[in-house]
């Protein structure tokens, strides 16, 4: 495990990726790194031999323990880079995978982020044994070919005994639902971007005091809270946040999270209405790509455009119409509440929304009475 002191680190973005680079700064310091240099590549697969020389001449001067691919780098293009630079190099979803490792807090949270880790170095090992077989391997990266052959059996052996593991926990959380589902409750998803401010929403309606703040992925592991809403028995659960063209591997590998928002009776979209326009539209859209993957769009989703407080009323108004429009594109008559998680406006209007709608298009279940269950809401009628 990496020390928790700051590492001094270079940053490599693709071009194509400008619009992320202050996303890439953020992630790289609440990994631990501090980044005392960026560079810019034209592709976000591979770096050419003359850029790969160039940091490897300054890698000498400035004596940075990692190198952040803020990208898809192939196998050979890292391996080229720890060669050259002799030097550790993560790829943007390593990055990611050490921030969840951080906040990771159950034994399921562990086992996916071990599972997503494996398969993501697997390639890479591959890598390593072909280099190998070739007499390329240089001495840093390991003891031999022998050695890796055996860390890549390693490997395979161990992600066999995660999925087993994974899927017996799943299986407990599949039972869980089915008993809430018996017992007449609504389930209902919030998602949202990281740091939109879904923790803050999920604490305001069920009194909870889970733990927020501006680092990204604060939530890994789904929390859930049954609360009493205008008569209305409705569990209420937190989701990790999204990321802009978010990797197959962490989509996989937080299955049990994404399977929760994909049998909500309904879905919360948290938006942060005080960031700039053009962030603003590429944020729900992004959002929006990742529901449709998981197929969580058939049941109604609410968006709540967080932190108005923040906003001016112009500005509001401005951004709502934009909100408006982008959400429009995916679903028919979409229903935007403006609130303030933490300034507790219009939270009634957004769950009366939300159970009025739910009222209308299923028959309502009286559940049974389950001690300790309930908490009503604070000025909810």
């Amino acid at each position: 495990m990496r020390s928790s002191l700051v590492e001094k680190a270079y940053l490599i973005i693709p071009r194509g990726l400008e619009d992320h680079l202050e996303e890439a700064r953020v992630l790289a310091r609440v990994a631990g790194y501090d980044v005392v240099r960026v560079w810019r590549t034209r592709y976000t697969w591979r770096l050419g031999r003359g850029l790969i020389g160039e940091i490897a001449r300054s890698v000498e001067a400035d004596k940075p323990s990692t190198i952040i691919f803020y990208g898809d780098p192939r196998p050979s293009t890292v391996f080229q880079l720890v060669k050259e630079c002799k030097v550790r190099v993560v790829d943007r979803v390593t990055l990611i995978l050490e921030i969840f490792a951080k906040h990771a807090g159950s034994r399921e949270a562990l086992l996916q982020i071990e599972m997503a880790r494996i398969k993501h170095e697997i390639p890479l090992v591959r890598e390593w044994i072909r280099r190998s077989k070739l007499g390329e391997l240089p001495g840093f990266l390991g003891p031999g070919g022998y050695a890796i052959d055996s860390y890549y059996r390693h490997l395979t052996s161990r992600l066999s005994r995660i999925r087993e593991e994974l899927e017996e926990l799943r299986r407990t959380r599949r039972l869980r639902l089915e008993s809430r589902r018996r017992h007449g409750m609504i389930h209902v998803a919030i998602v949202g971007y990281a740091s939109a401010g879904k923790t803050s929403l999920f604490n305001a309606i069920t009194g909870e005091n889970r733990a927020v703040g501006e680092e990204p992925f604060t939530t890994l592991q789904p929390k859930h809270t049954a609360v009493n809403v205008n008569g209305v028995k409705v569990v209420f659960i937190d989701t990790v946040g999204f990321i802009r063209d978010v990797p197959p591997e962490i989509v996989e590998a937080f299955h049990a999270v994404l399977e929760e928002i994909k049998h909500a009776d309904a879905i919360i979209f948290v938006v942060d209405i005080s960031e700039e326009e053009r962030v603003l539209k590429e944020k729900v859209e992004a959002g929006f790509k990742v529901l449709a993957r998981i197929e969580a769009l058939g049941a109604p989703v609410f968006i709540a455009a967080n932190k108005i407080d923040l906003v001016d009323e112009g500005k509001l108004k401005s951004r709502l119409k934009i909100l408006e429009e982008v959400v429009s594109r995916v679903i028919d008559s979409p229903k935007i509440i403006p609130i303030s998680a933490v300034k507790r406006i219009g939270l009634e209007e957004l769950l009366a929304t939300i159970t009025s709608t739910l009222n209308r298009s299923k028959p309502h279940h009286e559940p049974p009475p389950e001690a300790g269950l309930a908490v009503e809401i604070r000025g909810s009628s």
